[in-house]
């Protein structure tokens, strides 16, 4: 009752930030020592985990909740503890997604009356067949989904993650004056010709939103000249390894480069950077919540936490991933904010998301006539 009283009054003289010291775990106060992030960056984090003790008190009731996202287990495990110092008594499953199998895993098991995961993450390119199956519950209510912009939300799912795409490019071997404008210098500009760019077969990160800004017709020109004009490596590497092999010289310009896998990657001593033609294709990885799991409680309870600022930092700490919450600031949070500032961004809203299995068929058509394979995946 005196810590309350004491912390009240600190904020009325201005002494303390909104984001109260009772509000926060000691795996959180470590968590924000560790990034030195002021605590004043949770402000309204109570009003986001307002969730009903009969949640909580479900959840330690259910079981194991089986989890599927992206992050490596061991990161996972940082990333729980966090959300476990708030919430003890849970117990969890957790299994990566590693491309395709990600999201179709899940799907198949559900379609067979099968529950392999309660929680999943990372299905945007299968979200229309996903809900035909009716194989997702209603996130929408949940007090922090309103912290995730619009965009990238639905009734039944919301973005736990963001990322932004462009070109990484050799730092010895590209000057920063050559780099496109836009993505139809990349087509238009010799510079860029053969075999200059290093291309991986994940067009679904960066053409869609392009897509949505200019239009079926805009894309299906560009697709084919890419492919008779720029003419670029088909690289059979997965999306991860472009940042290495920018690196060692193999290509100029590495497409498509997320921010997050060349950022990290470049703070380790490579001699590469992203550069963002306009408009800036922005995606983000769905979370949702399996319909008909026997965990619902914890679920829920999870789901609204990675949503919400301490569980989008989490995410941010020891994964590196760019945070979907609108209230997080971006020159903390984003990989490259100088290099984005200013520029219009191409959102992959959920218009984009649905549009994405017939814009890809195209592509995979025209990759694979020009000699390239679809082994896919990040």
């Amino acid at each position: 009752m005196i810590r309350s009283l004491l912390a009240a009054a600190l904020i009325a003289a201005g002494l303390a930030s909104p984001a109260l010291a009772e509000n926060m775990t000691k795996a959180t106060e470590a968590m924000l020592a560790e990034a030195k992030l002021d605590p004043s960056v949770l402000a309204g984090l109570d009003k986001e985990l307002a969730v009903p003790q009969a949640m909580i008190d479900g959840a330690k009731k259910e079981g194991v909740l089986k989890v599927r996202l992206t992050l490596g287990e061991p990161l996972f495990d940082k990333v729980w503890k966090v959300f476990a110092a708030r919430y003890p008594g849970i117990k969890y499953e957790y299994v990566r997604g590693i491309g395709p199998e990600r999201a179709v895993v899940a799907l198949v098991a559900f379609k067979r009356g099968t529950i392999v995961s309660d929680v999943v993450g990372s299905f945007d390119v299968l979200l229309d067949e996903y809900e035909a199956a009716k194989a997702l519950d209603r996130v929408d209510d949940l007090p922090a989904f309103k912290s995730i912009p619009a965009a990238f939300t639905a009734w039944d799912f919301a973005a736990y993650r963001t990322e932004h795409w462009g070109v990484g490019y050799n730092t010895k071997k590209v000057k920063r004056e050559e780099l496109p404008k836009t993505w139809d210098e990349l087509v238009t500009n010799p510079r860029w010709s053969n075999g200059k760019v290093g291309m991986a077969v994940n067009a679904n990160t960066w053409i869609p939103s392009l897509t949505g800004q200019f239009g079926d017709k805009w894309a299906d020109d560009y697709m084919e000249a890419i492919f008779s004009k720029m003419k670029p490596q088909l690289r059979k590497e997965r999306l991860s390894m472009l940042p290495q092999l920018n690196n060692l010289g193999e290509f100029d310009l590495g497409i498509p480069a997320g921010d997050f896998i060349y950022k990290v990657q470049q703070d380790r001593g490579m001699d590469i950077n992203v550069h963002f033609p306009e408009p800036v294709p922005t995606t983000s990885a769905p979370v949702g919540i399996i319909a008909g799991n026997p965990h619902i409680n914890a679920s829920r309870l999870f789901v609204n936490w990675l949503l919400s600022k301490e569980g989008q930092i989490a995410l941010h700490v020891y994964d590196a991933e760019i945070p979907a919450h609108k209230d997080l600031p971006p020159d903390r949070f984003m990989a490259y904010p100088k290099e984005l500032a200013g520029k219009k961004l191409a959102p992959a809203d959920d218009k984009v998301v649905r549009h994405i299995p017939a814009l890809m068929e195209k592509w995979h058509k025209l990759w694979i006539a020009a000699g390239g394979k679809v082994e896919g995946g990040n």
